[in-house]
Formats: structure tokens, sequence, C-alpha cells
């Protein structure tokens, strides 16, 4: 089936989107079409159709056959979650590893479309930018921290209710399952700021510091990521990808201002996003660690177009700089979403990918492989 999967979930996100309620109750109906299809995609493709996925296949065997308290499962504390889990899935399913990336998917889009459902005042946008972003490909094979990147999703819950509890809660399994899902940790207190110009000044200052002393930033936050003493050379820049979610963060600033708590809440966790981005020049695990706090696009962007329903604004919030009327907000809308079918289409499908074991546009379901 090549890439087409692909480029027909995301028809169905636009095509749906359409003809099923985006507003009041009935949108959840949309929501659990999109759930159902997103993990049948994703649960149902065949189980080796990554490289990632063969040492996951491998992983799953050890720990299925491991005993309880042996080390293979206990990891010394590291990542001891997702190896338990493993050992719970082959036991329940007598050792089939289809069965578990089934699960894994079930359960990232469950998570996703809770807070979907929630907090997305346009579930379309919401899954159109979850597709395009590569946040869903991503699921595809690097299972375990797309597994914890769901509790993360969920702790945002957490972070709205002012409930710690909650929030440390799913922090702890994040962090079980996928040690650097820890990077998030901070978010619960930058998000309790009411954002302000001076508070906006103050994030700016940070970024600059983090730049500036960014070969140490660089050489703590790898501890969460690796176990070895490997050293990280910057290749120079910032990157477009880090300009590109500067860049949504700051539509946000200038288009919707933040009286509506939930995007107040949103807008340090995409400064962070842009920030920790701002490393990938040294090594690909930044742009991992970035997708922990860049998921949550799929609430920010649509909360920067479309205003939620039935909200009670904060009156003294920081107003939006440039505020459009409705009209000039469809044509920015429309160009947005041109914005994000050419990104889908130019940076996840219509690529070449040299090294054949890792091609997952070679898409091919469990029932196409003997």
């Amino acid at each position: 089936m090549g890439n087409l999967p692909y480029i027909w979930i995301v028809a169905a996100v636009l095509v749906f989107g359409v003809v099923m309620p985006q507003e009041g109750p009935k949108r959840k109906n949309y929501i659990i079409l999109m759930t159902v299809l997103h993990t049948c995609l994703c649960g149902f493709r065949y189980m080796l159709i990554t490289g990632d996925l063969h040492k996951y296949f491998n992983t799953f065997h050890r720990c299925g056959t491991a005993g309880w308290f042996s080390p293979e499962l206990w990891a010394e504390g590291r990542n001891f979650g997702f190896f338990y889990f493993n050992k719970i899935v082959y036991l329940l399913s007598g050792g089939d590893f289809q069965a578990c990336l089934f699960v894994i998917a079930a359960i990232i889009h469950i998570a996703l479309g809770y807070v979907v459902y929630h907090y997305s005042p346009k579930p379309w946008f919401s899954y159109l930018v979850w597709n395009c972003m590569s946040l869903y490909i991503f699921g595809f094979s690097a299972i375990k921290q797309a597994l914890a990147m769901a509790f993360v999703i969920l702790s945002f819950v957490g972070i709205v209710r002012r409930n710690l509890g909650l929030y440390l809660a799913m922090m702890a399994i994040a962090g079980a399952i996928h040690m650097p899902a820890l990077v998030f940790l901070p978010a619960y207190f930058l998000s309790g700021m009411k954002v302000k110009p001076a508070v906006v000044f103050l994030y700016i200052l940070l970024g600059a510091l983090i730049f500036a002393f960014k070969d140490q930033f660089v050489a703590f936050i790898r501890t969460f990521y690796y176990e070895d003493d490997e050293l990280f050379v910057s290749f120079g820049g910032v990157g477009s990808r880090m300009i590109m979610i500067a860049g949504f963060a700051l539509f946000g600033l200038l288009l919707r201002g933040f009286g509506d708590p939930v995007m107040n809440n949103l807008f340090p966790i995409m400064l962070v996003a842009s920030g920790l981005q701002m490393l990938a020049g040294y090594d690909n695990i930044f742009t991992r660690l970035t997708d922990y706090y860049f998921q949550l696009s799929v609430l920010y962007l649509p909360m920067t177009f479309f205003p939620r329903e039935n909200v009670r604004l904060q009156k003294d919030a920081m107003q939006p700089i440039l505020p459009f009327n409705r009209r000039s907000m469809a044509v920015l809308t429309v160009l947005i979403v041109v914005f994000l079918l050419w990104f889908y289409w130019t940076f996840n499908i219509n690529i070449t990918i040299s090294y054949s074991v890792d091609n997952y546009l070679n898409y091919r379901s469990m029932w196409d492989v003997k």
C-alpha cells in the first residue's frame, strides 16, 4: 500500500471534519471515529515495519519470558514501566507483539481524544495538526516514547485543573515508561503564571540564556536520555523547525491573546518547545524531547484560530496584539491549513528513505505479511 494509508487518514480527518459536527456534545462522534481510525491504522500495521520495531520486538519477548523481579524488568529503575508493560501484555496476549502494538496505539489515541474533546475548539484542526506535524507517524516507530507522550498529554488535564496530584501521577507513569518524559515536569509551574508582557520578556530572556550557555545545558540534559558519557557537538544554527514552532507560539500572542485560561497554560509550553528545538543542532534527541511539549500544539493551534465555546475569559489577561476580524481569521485559517498539508507532503510523505528497514512509507497491514 506504500504511503497511501497516510494520505487516506488525512483525507478522512478533513472529509469527516466537514460532514460531522465539530461543536457541542455531538462532536464526540467525530472524535470517537478518529480515535478508532487512527488506532486501527497504527495498531494493525505490520509489526516489523521499521528498524525500531525489530528492537522492540526483541524487548517484548525478552521481558515476557523474564521473571517478575529480574534485572531485565527493573533495569535499575530506568524505563522499568515500559518493560513491565511488555511483560503484562505478553502474558495476556500469549506473546503476540502485534497485540502489544495495538494496545499502545489505543492508549495513545484515547488519551489524545480525551484532551481534544475537552479543550479543542475544532477537533478536525487538532487531528490535522496531529498528522501533519509528524506526531502520528512518530508513534509508528518510537513506541516507548509515544506511549509516554500519551500520559504527558493527559498530565495537561492536571495543569488546566491546577490539580498537582493528577499531574504528578500522570508524569510518574510517563517517566517510568520513558525517563526523558520528565523533561515536561517544569510545565506545571511555568503554566501557572498569567501571561503578561513582563512574563513574555522573562521567557525570551530565559531562552537567550539557554542559548548563551547551550553547551552546559546540553551536557546536563543529555543525562536524562543517554547513560554513557557521549559528548555532543553543535552543527550551528537553530534550525527551521525551531523557527516554525516559535512562529506558532507568536501566532497566539498576535492573534488570540490569553483571555482563555487554557490558552494561557499552553503558551509557555510552546515557548519551551521552541527552546528545546533550538538545541537540535547538537543531536536529534532534542527534537524528541521537544515533542513532549510540541504535541500540545494539537490544542494550541486550533485555539489560536478559533475561540472555545462557553469559556469565562480572564478580564485582566493579555489581549491579542493584532486582533483580526472573522473574515481575516478565516483567510489565515485557510493559509495555515495549506501550510500544514504542504509540510506533511514535503517532510513526511514525498521523501526518500535510503535505509529500507526504516521505511515507514512502505506501509503494510499485519495480514499482508506472512
